[in-house]
């Protein structure tokens, strides 16, 4: 341990314990001492907690007697200079344009050459090495150089070594190019990674711990709100069509299938003019190809249109996807993306991340219907990335672990928030809007007339005050501190929590010494609140309200401080890079009381937006991750037996095989750009190895870096002939096709270039490959079987309405939907994640203990085998459904032979057996949730015991009535009957449906009613034969989003929705909400949710009352109108989202999330 660290633990101890005993104010000056020794970033919630004990202990409310005058001076710490560090660091570097074109503003930095990198290296002498996975380099002369550790990039890094000069490797291509680059990394001191997925696979390759995660980033100078261009209202995508990437693809052809009905669509196409087929547009896309954009006019399309499209190649990872979104969202540009774990991580709520088309409509729609929310948005988004993804911060994180230099990671100014207080109210005022602010770096300078002693809060950290006498002779030169920054602030004004954020990050790029809201609200008693110059927002102007503004010190340095205080309402700075950034968190005149809480609504942030998770936080997860322990299983081949098969090789050879205790040793003196071929000396018989004929064959070579070395397989007939070859990259799970006839398999390693390599064994499967870190942001945990996604709408829709409500009352909730035995993956529906995987993952994800509670639907001896070994500490409560915990007679309708009744039988035994195992004695932390009391007391009666009243709640499944609204139903509209269902199994009726439809068909009236029947499942066909023909039914096979539905039941009347068995009825009770009208069967629960009144009951298998039901509305307007009315005021009275959601916030123990929402960044 090092002096300052030593120096840093005993501090850390004395203010830990100052900070115990309540002595914040001690506690907050050993800490300050702390921020300069071993860096701000590592201290600054400590600092910022004492702050707000002692303002919360200091009384600011209590009589003005309770405490004494306070004319204290704060403590003047050193402070960043307003010319960071960062940019005088020599960094010597092979990076790729983009990259090159983001770091170059941030240190002094040196592209080598492959010909002169010695004499580069040797005249410049860096103090950091810093290589990427570049493909091209300076002036494209690196080609695949970095990739094949050429001798020229292992000259680079020996020479660097041979100087102390600490090395970095940066693999941006991650996960798609780990093992291209694992030689690489291999060579030094630091690795980084864009993807968390790879850190464990990195550090058990590599054997240490030193492998960082480095996301991609914008470069404030390049990617910026400022406003060059009157932005088009239209949507643009600037890229390249890649064949290669079929996914990628599709989803382009997702978004320009929709996007261009929405508003109007242009394409610069990267790759225009060249003739490569891999990379042409298909003609379809010709109408809106503009043309193409070099490098540095890339912003007329990040900043020339209303929004702007990602598409991502990497869609798993949880951190690595396209570069664009830093800068789309840099450049103020709403962007809509394809799906990426990554992004929903990073930025959640602030890109429109979705793989459906009509989905990212939607939500452009809702965006464009209320513009400030709009503007909010946007402005969240750019906060976000200023704030924590910038390449000064990248560069600042890689320094702080390749120097060990902590202190650089304060990247932002301090700030002198400056004031002028005459009066007791005033003070009172001003200490609340400055202490109402989210940035940290600040200190209060109050100035306060002769003779005037303001009653302050003991101790109060950072807030100075001065005798307007003190200072009467002084400049700002005097009081402010070295690349201070001062902000006036007048007591009449409105100071939104991020008004002070919002100035500081805009010097990150604005151009000029003065920043301030040339475009802000005003209040007056006249015209309330008002937007003054919208126009001006992020744009040069030459001048600004001081009181509206923050200047940079050094600018004021001579101005005399009294003159500025005595005009701080009226004063204007000017400067002809002045820099007018957003509109929000200000408004002029707010009045002493300040704005009412509508006026802050309009004023300030979004609120309930998500943001992402905070870097810091990610990074903090991401350096703890461990090694890969790999527990294969499935056959392999053993070092021995690799060792037996490769026996015999000669000894003059430039590749050597060997055997030593670690594995098989691959050793290779082959010149550069050179390989060669080494096969085993015998084959390997299909059979032998499990495999059949015309199979797949799975396989992961193991092998550390050091070598290029690639598996071979040629595929042999019985006669010896060769049918085909494979070659593929080591350190990958592969899976290829085995032609027929094959017979054996003759095994190879392709060895590229020198070096050496241990190979520890050749896996016939695969590795498992899982992230080590699950990142997941929710309070509570939804395990489900299914979900639904854009293929399959219809699964469990009302576990996804819930996982919606509760985020609209501040409560996140993540979804994990159990798959046994199958990879972990990632999908978004309707701007919900959902994690789909084993039950070793949803173990693993139990196991942080972060959870409140698991919220269970359908559960099954799957997932309690892994629920069971967290019970005790872990909250569970499970919804009960129906088919899931019902026996055979209670579906035995859906079975039509013995045998299928048979197996139904042994699995209802099977099932029931479960149930009555788990529930006979309830674990303490297990509760139930019912979605209606028939079904409890049904349940109860089949398990042959009841259940404590404790132990289980009855709530109803919640109807969205926002989304499916009621208008009264015009007369006309009982003509009109509509079905939307599934055709899974008999269970739905349909064909009762059918056979009431062909019961009516001979009525006179028949042919002036339109009957429309919607669905899917394998029963659809069979089912809706005998209504083909008939000219007013409509029959369409397909599944309906949510808004679909609520815009047909607009349109209809009658809800044709027979059954045969259900708990309660979602899509009828979502259709009575819209005033249709069902026409339904009174079995098992539908009594406890439709009655006479509001609906057609007719008993169980009775198709004629069903007919009869529509006759009677069909011929009785008024009985139509009547029944409708009820039947949503019967929804809302009963199930309404407001309510059940508010029941089962309840039992999860969150009825008091919605004051603790999280507020918009």
């Amino acid at each position: 341990m090092s002096v300052k660290e030593k120096q840093g633990t005993s501090l850390a101890r004395a203010a830990s314990e100052a900070f115990r005993k309540g002595d914040y104010a001690a506690a907050l000056k050993i800490y300050r001492q702390l921020s300069t020794l071993l860096g701000e970033r590592n201290f600054q919630a400590n600092v910022f907690l004492c702050e707000k004990r002692l303002y919360e202990l200091s009384g600011l409310n209590r009589s003005a007697n309770a405490s004494k005058l306070l004319l204290t001076l704060t403590e003047r710490r050193p402070l960043a200079e307003a010319t960071h560090p960062l940019k005088s660091l020599k960094v010597a570097a092979i990076m790729d344009e983009f990259t090159h074109s983001s770091y170059k503003y941030e240190c002094d930095l040196l592209q080598l050459s492959p010909q002169h990198w010695r004499k580069e290296l040797e005249e410049f002498q860096p103090q950091l090495l810093f290589i990427e996975s570049a493909w091209r380099g300076k002036d494209e002369l690196w080609g695949s150089k970095v990739g094949h550790t050429s001798p020229e990039l292992r000259g680079i890094v020996q020479w660097c070594k041979q100087h102390a000069i600490p090395t970095v490797f940066w693999n941006k291509e991650d996960p798609v190019h780990f093992e291209t680059f694992l030689n690489t990394a291999k060579l030094f001191d630091h690795v980084f990674t864009t993807d968390i997925d790879c850190i464990h696979r990195y550090k058990a390759a590599l054997g240490h711990e030193r492998v960082y995660l480095l996301p991609f980033a914008a470069q404030p100078a390049v990617n910026n709100p400022i406003e060059l261009y009157e932005r088009k209202d239209a949507i643009c995508f600037a890229g390249a069509y890649y064949v290669k990437y079929p996914e990628r693809t599709k989803d382009l052809v997702e978004f320009v299938r929709h996007l261009p009905q929405f508003k109007p669509f242009e394409i610069f196409d990267r790759n225009y003019g060249r003739s490569d087929p891999s990379y042409a547009f298909p003609d379809d896309y010709k109408p809106y190809i503009v043309g193409k954009l070099p490098f540095d006019q890339i912003d007329r399309a990040y900043k020339g249109y209303f929004c702007s499209i990602n598409l991502n190649s990497v869609k798993q990872s949880q951190t690595m996807f396209a570069r664009r979104v830093f800068e789309l969202l840099a450049s103020n540009t709403i962007t809509v993306s394809n799906y990426s774990r990554g992004i929903r991580l990073l930025f959640e709520d602030l890109v429109i991340t979705t793989d459906s088309g009509a989905e990212a409509v939607r939500r452009l729609k809702e965006l464009t219907a209320d513009e400030t929310k709009s503007r909010k948005l946007r402005l969240a988004a750019l906060r976000k990335v200023m704030a924590e993804h910038t390449y000064q911060d990248r560069l600042a994180y890689v320094a702080s672990k390749a120097l060990n230099k902590p202190g650089l990671d304060c990247l932002l100014p301090q700030v002198a928030v400056v004031c002028y207080a005459n009066d007791q109210e005033k003070v009172q005022r001003l200490l609340r809007l400055y202490h109402n602010q989210e940035y940290s770096r600040k200190r209060l300078l109050m100035v306060v007339p002769g003779g005037f002693q303001p009653q302050l809060p003991l101790n109060m950290a950072g807030v100075e005050v001065l005798n307007a006498s003190a200072v009467a002779s002084k400049t700002w030169s005097e009081v402010l501190l070295p690349g201070e920054w001062l902000a006036p602030m007048v007591p009449e004004d409105h100071y939104g929590a991020h008004y002070l954020t919002d100035l500081v990050l805009a010097t990150r790029y604005a151009p000029g010494p003065i920043i301030g809201k040339a475009s802000h609200y005003v209040r007056s008693e006249a015209t309330g609140l008002w937007l003054k110059d919208r126009a001006q927002a992020y744009k040069k102007v030459p001048g600004l309200l001081a009181r509206a503004a923050m200047v940079r010190g050094e600018h004021v340095a001579t101005a005399p401080v009294r003159e500025w205080i005595t005009t701080l309402h009226t004063a204007r700075l000017e400067h002809p890079d002045a820099l007018s950034i957003d509109e929000f968190n200000y408004c002029r005149n707010a009045g002493m009381e300040g704005l009412k809480e509508e006026e802050r609504a309009e004023t300030d942030n979004l609120p309930g937006l998500s943001t992402g998770i905070r870097l810091d936080a990610l990074i903090q997860r991401a350096e703890a991750i461990q090694p890969l322990a790999a527990q294969d299983e499935g056959p392999a081949l053993s070092p021995g037996e690799l060792s037996d098969l490769f026996a015999g090789q000669p000894s003059h050879k430039p590749v050597q095989i060997s055997q030593d205790d670690r594995g098989l040793r691959v050793q290779s003196e082959l010149p550069d750009d050179t390989h060669e071929y080494v096969y085993a000396r015998r084959d390997l018989d299909l059979q032998a190895l499990g495999i059949t004929e015309g199979g797949r064959l799975r396989f992961y070579l193991d092998a550390t870096p050091g070598l290029n070395l690639q598996v071979v397989w040629l595929f042999l007939d019985g006669r010896g002939k060769k049918l085909g070859h494979v070659v593929k990259v080591g350190n990958r799970n592969h899976e290829v096709d085995i032609p027929a006839e094959t017979a054996k398999l003759r095994l190879g390693l392709r060895v590229y270039g020198p070096g050496g390599a241990q190979v520890k064994s050749l896996l016939l499967a695969h590795r498992a490959l899982e992230p080590a870190e699950l990142i997941t942001t929710g309070d509570y945990l939804v395990l489900t079987n299914h979900y639904p996604s854009a293929n399959d709408l219809y699964r469990n829709g009302f576990v996804h309405r819930r996982v919606v409500a509760y985020r609209e009352r501040g409560v996140k909730a993540d979804v994990f939907r159990l798959r046994p035995g199958e990879q972990l993956s990632y999908h978004e529906f309707e701007n919900v994640d959902c994690l789909t995987g084993s039950a070793e993952a949803l173990d693993r994800l139990l196991a942080t203990g972060r959870y409140r509670a698991v919220l269970v639907h359908f559960l099954d001896p799957g997932m309690w085998q892994v629920l069971e070994r967290h019970v005790r500490r872990q909250r569970i409560i499970v919804w009960v459904h129906g088919a899931e915990i019902q026996p055979f007679h209670r579906r035995e309708y859906n079975y039509r032979t013995d045998k299928e009744r048979a197996a139904a039988q042994a699995k209802s035994d099977a099932r029931m057996a479960f149930w009555r195992g788990l529930l006979k004695t309830m674990p303490p932390n297990l509760h139930l949730v019912f979605v209606s009391r028939y079904f409890a007391e049904e349940v109860m009666e089949d398990l042959g015991f009841r259940l404590p009243e404790s132990h289980f709640s009855i709530i109803h499944n919640p109807i969205d009535t926002r989304l499916f609204t009621y208008e009264p139903k015009p007369p006309e509209q009982r003509k009109k009957v509509l079905s939307i269902r599934p055709y899974a199994s008999a269970t739905y009726a349909n064909d009762l449906s059918v056979k009431a439809i062909t019961e009516l068909k001979d009525r006179s009236w028949f042919s002036d009613v339109e009957f429309r029947l919607i669905g899917d499942g394998v029963l659809f066909e069979e089912t809706l034969a005998p209504l083909r023909g008939l000219s007013n039914v409509h029959l369409e096979r397909r599944f309906l989003t949510q808004q679909e539905i609520a815009s047909l039941h607009r349109t209809y009347g009658i809800f044709l929705c027979p059954t045969r068995m259900d708990t309660q009825g979602v899509s009828r009770d979502e259709a009575m909400a819209s005033g249709l009208v069902p026409v339904t069967n009174a079995v098992a629960a539908i009594p406890e949710f439709v009655d006479e009144g509001c609906g057609v009951l007719a008993p169980a298998e009775d198709h004629l009352a069903m007919a009869q039901g529509i006759e009677n509305l069909v011929l009785d307007p008024d009985r139509f109108q009547q029944m409708s009315a009820a039947a949503a005021a019967r929804v809302r009275r009963q199930s309404d989202a407001s309510v059940v959601i508010d029941a089962e916030l309840k039992i999860l123990g969150a009825e008091d999330a919605s004051h603790n929402c999280c507020m918009g960044m």
